[in-house]
């Protein structure tokens, strides 16, 4: 009996210390699930040199590891959040200038139309006439609405390559580094630009080059997003990344916003492009704001420590950052060259709209097949470590799945953005003469509404997935927006009907915009939920990649959304791609319901 009574207490005070220890593990696991009070004062400082306020005087931090509470409260929460202030108007500026010539060629435009009257009403009928006239690239007879949208074209084209080598970017370059060697890039194309369009006689092509070198800032979201990550905590993360994303994601609809009034007064000094024509002003404005920047992320930035990323000097860090870069450069550089010589100044063998629309596809393929052999066979050791590590999400299909889903979703978010200013322009813009309609309404105004909807909602459609699942919040909202974009194609049908039968139609202007914005919130709400279902569908390890590479592929729409307009508008009929679009959204509502939806499907989300 008492060794029965031994055996019964024995397995009563195990019993008891094994429920203690899950109430500790319980509590702490309450604990570390938010910010606790902790005695920060008995714990050393682990990066003397990186704790101001404003600076950071060390080339790497010494120590990070913002899951340790006591360390994150004591030193590691302001320096995240110094890092956070000085990442987001970089980023910012990144989307800014890569999407500024959505607006531009608005300006661009109508300094052409303005000065042509004049030239008429002078009797000057010479194609050199104009302010912007590009006659060296647009031959007479071409349609030159049509042509414009080839600059925001090539940009987006930049972009989606240069995201593909900046999700390497940070392992090798470090966060300081790479964001201010990123804006730095940024100042060249600002600063060229703003001397070409000071000359009614600007050049096209060089126009065409400085397009595809703002392509980088398209690309920063990568790096950026990536580099944030490391500095906060899980809990954190999901706040900060929307922060990062969010706003750095309104620089789109904040360039749309500024550019018009800008470029309407002589801000920087008199031009020789006419007078009240000062196009130029964009690039000199945001020469201003990325020098700011700059000098935010020179000194405020900080580096992973030696042992999250192995840097060696400054000088370094900068080396490898312009091997990658090259790389992205050189894929810009052989689709630009494609571009030029295969656009209408050199050959008329793609005078056809199909064979137009295969350029546009060519263009894609080429570009994403040079970058992707570049970065497997040119990249240092470091990154080609990491290139085949990721390797393994080619091998499944739910990659690929995703991506034509989030094609949908960003591609459309970017690819509108960047051709809708001027697809406004050219609907609503005109008398059924041709002329200029004197009562039609600065659209400049208006553009950019819709992406600035788009760029807020998206951390909504986070949330709602969350709480309702990502795919039926995706299904809901493609569903949308495929009766979005039919309805905005009828309205493109009854805008050109009405000026080809002689009618004025400014009275379609607001039922389009208020559709297109019902567009962009549909693809703000699907940017939240895919990158959360694509949390859900992949290992952790390959989750990382597949939001990397999705995302690269996805901002080709910047490219191909406004070439096919320009093609579309050059045939007079925009509805066109409204309604390829609407075909495209409804195929994605099959494959999304078929994997990840429906009942019995292979990965419910």
């Amino acid at each position: 009996p008492s060794r029965a009574s031994a055996r019964s207490y024995t397995s009563r005070q195990r019993n008891r210390e094994k429920n203690m220890s899950s109430n500790l593990k319980n509590e702490k696991a309450a604990a570390e699930a938010k910010d606790i009070e902790v005695n920060v004062d008995a714990v050393g400082v682990e990066n003397p040199l990186s704790t101001g306020k404003f600076v950071d005087r060390a080339f790497q931090l010494n120590y990070w590891d913002p899951e340790d509470n006591i360390f994150y409260a004591k030193e590691g929460e302001a320096i995240a959040n110094r890092n956070l202030i000085c990442s987001i108007p970089n980023l910012f500026l990144g989307f800014a200038i890569w999407l500024m010539w959505s607006a531009t060629v608005v300006v661009i435009q109508e300094a052409y139309d303005a000065s042509k009257a004049a030239c008429v009403a002078a009797g000057d009928t010479a194609v050199d006439c104009p302010t912007y006239h590009f006659s060296g690239w647009i031959k007479p007879g071409d349609n030159y609405k049509a042509i414009l949208y080839t600059i925001p074209a090539i940009a987006g084209l930049a972009g989606g390559v240069m995201r593909c080598v900046n999700t390497f970017m940070i392992p090798i370059s470090g966060g300081r580094v790479t964001v201010v060697c990123t804006t730095v890039a940024l100042l060249i194309p600002c600063i060229w630009a703003a001397a070409i369009l000071k000359s009614k006689d600007a050049s096209f092509t060089q126009l065409v080059i400085c397009a595809a070198l703002t392509g980088v800032g398209g690309g920063a979201f990568s790096s950026s997003m990536n580099n944030i990550s490391l500095f906060f905590p899980k809990r954190k993360q999901g706040l900060a990344l929307g922060l990062n994303a969010g706003f750095g994601n309104l620089g789109v609809p904040m360039s749309q916003l500024l550019i018009g009034p800008i470029c309407g007064y002589a801000a920087f000094g008199g031009s020789a492009a006419g007078a009240d024509t000062w196009g130029g002003n964009a690039g000199a404005f945001y020469t201003v704001l990325c020098a700011i920047a700059i000098c935010m992320a020179a000194c405020g930035m900080s580096n992973m420590p030696a042992t999250t990323h192995e840097l060696v000097s400054v000088a370094n860090c900068v080396f490898k950052w312009l091997w990658l870069h090259a790389i992205g450069m050189l894929t810009t550089g052989v689709a630009t060259g494609v571009l030029i010589a295969t656009s209408v100044s050199v050959t008329s063998a793609f005078d056809a709209p199909s064979d137009s629309i295969g350029r546009v596809i060519m263009l894609v393929i080429v570009a994403v097949i040079v970058v992707h052999a570049l970065i497997w066979y040119c990249v240092p050791p470091q990154v080609k470590t990491k290139v085949v590590d990721q390797s393994v999400i080619f091998s499944n299909k739910h990659n690929y799945v995703m991506t034509y889903l989030y094609i949908m979703t960003f591609g459309s978010f970017i690819g509108f953005s960047g051709a809708f200013p001027k697809l406004l322009k050219d609907l609503f813009g005109y008398l059924p003469d041709g002329t200029v309609n004197p009562d039609a309404p600065d659209v400049l105004y208006y553009a950019w509404i819709g992406p600035a909807v788009g760029s807020l909602i998206r951390p909504v459609g986070g949330y709602m997935s969350d709480k309702f699942g990502g795919a039926l919040v995706t299904q809901v909202h493609t569903v949308i927006q495929t009766f979005a974009s039919v309805a905005c194609g009828i309205l493109c049908w009854q805008a050109r009907e009405r000026l080809n039968d002689g009618k004025e139609n400014l009275d379609l202007f607001p039922p389009f915009v208020f559709m297109f914005v019902v567009l962009f919130y549909c693809t703000g709400v699907g940017n939240g939920s895919t990158f959360r279902m694509i949390a859900i569908i992949f290992e952790k390890h390959e989750a990382a990649g597949v939001l990397g590479w999705s995302s690269a592929i996805a901002s080709f729409g910047a490219y191909i959304i406004p070439a096919l307009f320009g093609v579309a508008i050059k045939q007079k009929s925009p509805q066109t791609v409204m309604y390829f679009m609407a075909a495209y959204y409804f195929s994605c509502i099959g494959m999304n319901h078929w994997y990840y939806l429906r009942k019995g499907c292979e990965k419910p989300c």
